[in-house]
């Protein structure tokens, strides 16, 4: 019984067991989705609580960009294809009085004022990059009519479709009332400008037509026989004038630069020729003040260069003037050096020095210098006087032709300005040569700036050349070492230079010899220069002459001719003993000439007259146009005209006018305009006007006679062209 029982018991637990199992399994399983269940709970908070937070930024983005379309005060619209509103901000219905019920669905067509054109309801400009347009309008709004500036741009879709036009507009009307005032202003400004210039230049043509009466007439009594007293007082006279015309230059200058009326011109032209001219044109006034005055111009400068000539010469003249002004001993000297190129442009860069041995400055002064009204001798006892603007006016000069200036100084050592300029190359340097090579020079060296200018331009050219201070080392210097030519001025601290040479030539007998004179000195030439017909030379006598300051080429010239010609200057091959500067100034014409004097004021009329009939030319007066016209009408014989041109009744253009259209040989009478004006463009005003020349007041005889003396065998090829039997036009010029 206990078997069976045992047996029974057993099946009973092993059932169990496997229900105990099962429900284990079932547990576990449950468990295990229970678990699964947690997860996920888990995740969709966490998703719910991220789409919470999402939709959270979401709304604070949405009212942040509402706060900030509503409050940015600009003006915003959408419209579709159609033009209609599909969307329009509270500033866009509060700036037309409408509400979002009034605009939604209908097309927006601003009132406009008077004059005004719609351009909001095209779309056109927009289809092309950027997609956007922007345009200025004066719309009418609640508040009157205001300026807006309106932008529109196109939004697209995913696949690039236009969808809706967007339209942005902001009030500006505020900045349109400020550029209308500053418009005024500058109208006004312009116009005080243009009103500043104009009286300018009336009073420029006012001072300069008393101030040509006064220079001529002192320049004519100059030529007379005067007291030493008298001729004192008269070169006074001249000298304030002169300073008066520069004061008017600088300030026309300064004006016509700040004006921003300064155009650049671009030609050919020999740097070389222009610093010499720039110094001859200057001498006169070194010479006055005992200075030397020298250019030199490195042989590896280019022959050619371009740039403006015109406006380089006046930086230059403005620089050398200063040094003179500033210099009581020593002297000047100008020099241009190549610093680089010509480059992949083909430009040089040009370096032009002035170096005097003037009064200096400090440094305090080195930085005000280029100022507007602005010197280096400052203060209330200063003695140099002038407006201060030649700096000022150099330095906008070079610098709107790309260039620098610069300025190195010392107090009582001199100073150094150094222009640097870049300017394409036309002809490149010639090829070096060395024509005097194998010659021996000896330069007396009495001028130290001089000396050592000349030593370096025979240097150059090959010669061998020695400095000597005075008497004893020249000659201790020729018994070391014969020589072949001697240069000395004509008046040295030791006595009259041909003394000198007539002593060096007692060791030296066939030494050559060279002087050294001012443009004054000329008239002492008849006794140190023979002028027989052969030109030949006696001893003690110089075998050629210099005029200060002197060019390299004629220097080199006369080097080489007497190197060659053994102390004859006459040769069948030499250059010409007279220098050709002066000839060119005082060559007497070949004819008298007719000419016709057109000018009201008494005082010009008078220098005028004097100053050609002292040439031995006659003269007819006019007093204006119609006198002119009436003049040419009784004669018809003159060979050119002197015209006014600004006279009562008929002025110097329109009788110009009437002169060119006459139809016969009359209209091509050379007419040379004289006027007080003194702006650049006058000169092209007169050229336009049908003139041939320009003469500025008040006039200077060398200048007179310069340009008499090319017009005098030319014809004008701007009036009546006849034609011959051919048909063809006949060249009068």
């Amino acid at each position: 019984m206990f078997a069976v029982f045992d047996h029974q018991a057993f099946a009973v637990l092993l059932g169990f067991a496997a229900v105990l199992l099962l429900g284990l399994e079932a547990w576990r399983r449950a468990a295990a989705r229970a678990r699964v269940l947690a997860r996920e709970t888990d995740r969709v908070h966490t998703v719910v609580e991220t789409l919470r937070d999402e939709n959270w930024h979401l709304a604070e983005r949405e009212e942040r960009f509402r706060d900030l379309v509503r409050t940015q005060g600009d003006v915003v619209l959408r419209r579709d294809l159609l033009g209609r509103i599909t969307y329009a901000n509270e500033v866009f219905c509060q700036t037309f009085g409408k509400t979002p019920a009034d605009v939604l669905g209908a097309a927006f067509a601003p009132e406009l004022p008077e004059g005004e054109r719609p351009r909001l309801a095209s779309f056109a400009g927009l289809h092309l990059p950027p997609y956007r347009i922007q345009f200025d309008q004066r719309v009418v709004t609640v508040h009157g009519p205001r300026w807006f500036v309106w932008e529109e741009f196109a939004l697209r879709d995913d696949e690039g479709k236009l969808r809706e036009i967007q339209t942005v507009g902001r009030d500006i009307t505020e900045r349109k009332a400020v550029e209308e005032r500053l418009a005024e202003a500058l109208d006004e400004a312009q116009a005080a400008n243009r009103a500043k210039s104009q009286f300018l230049a009336a009073m420029s043509h006012e001072i300069r037509t008393p101030m040509n009466g006064v220079l001529g007439m002192t320049n004519l009594l100059l030529d007379t026989k005067l007291t030493p007293a008298q001729r004192s007082y008269a070169e006074a006279v001249k000298r304030s004038g002169e300073a008066l015309l520069s004061i008017i230059n600088d300030i026309l200058d300064y004006s016509k630069i700040e004006a921003g009326k300064v155009h650049l011109e671009e030609a050919p032209f020999d740097l070389r020729a222009t610093l010499e001219g720039v110094c001859e044109l200057l001498s006169p006034r070194a010479f006055e003040k005992g200075l030397e005055i020298i250019s030199e111009a490195e042989p590896q400068i280019p022959t050619r260069l371009m740039g403006d000539e015109t406006r380089i010469r006046q930086v230059l003249i403005n620089l050398v003037g200063n040094a003179i002004k500033f210099t009581e001993r020593g002297g000047v000297l100008l020099r241009a050096r190549l610093e680089s190129g010509p480059g992949a442009e083909e430009k040089a860069q040009i370096v032009i020095e002035v170096e005097d041995t003037g009064i200096g400055m400090d440094e305090s002064v080195l930085e005000l210098i280029f100022e507007e009204f602005q010197q280096g001798d400052q203060g209330h006892a200063r003695r140099y006087e002038g407006t201060g603007l030649g700096l000022a006016i150099s330095r906008h000069l070079v610098t709107a032709m790309d260039g620098t200036i610069e300025v190195e100084s010392r107090p009582g050592a001199g100073s150094l300005f150094r222009v640097s300029i870049a300017l394409r190359v036309v002809e490149s340097a010639a090829q070096s040569r060395d024509p005097l090579s194998g010659v021996s020079i000896v330069i007396f060296d009495d001028h130290p700036i001089l000396g050592s200018s000349l030593a370096r331009m025979a240097r150059a050219a090959g010669a061998d050349v020695r400095l000597v201070r005075n008497a004893g080392e020249l000659l201790d210097a020729l018994k070391a070492q014969p020589a072949d030519i001697l240069i000395c001025p004509i008046d040295t601290a030791e006595g009259p230079g041909a003394e000198l040479v007539a002593r060096a030539r007692g060791l030296a007998p066939d030494l050559g010899a060279i002087v050294m004179l001012r443009p004054q000195d000329r008239d002492r030439l008849p006794g140190l220069i023979a002028q027989d017909d052969a030109l030949s030379v006696f001893p003690s006598m110089f075998d050629a002459y210099l005029v200060r300051p002197v060019r390299a080429s004629s220097l080199l010239t006369r080097l080489e001719v007497l190197a060659k010609s053994e102390r004859y200057v006459g040769s069948a091959d030499a250059e010409p003993d007279i220098d050709e500067r002066v000839a060119e100034i005082v060559a007497p014409f070949r004819r008298p000439l007719n000419i016709l004097v057109v000018e009201d004021n008494d005082i010009n009329a008078l220098l005028a007259r004097t100053l050609l009939e002292r040439d031995g030319h006659s003269v007819i007066l006019a007093r204006n146009g119609e006198e002119a016209l009436a003049s040419l009408e009784r004669r018809d014989a003159f060979d050119l005209v002197l015209m006014d041109l600004h006279m009562p009744g008929m002025d110097g253009f329109e009788a110009t006018r009437r002169i060119r259209a006459l139809a016969d040989e009359r209209s091509n009478l050379p007419i040379i305009a004289l006027t007080a004006n003194a702006m650049a463009e006058d000169r092209q005003t007169c050229l336009a006007a049908g003139m041939d020349d320009y003469l500025s007041k008040p006039i200077m005889p060398d200048a007179l006679a310069r340009s008499l003396a090319f017009w005098s065998s030319r014809r004008s090829a701007l009036g009546y062209v006849p034609q011959d039997t051919t048909g063809e036009r006949t060249n009068l010029a």
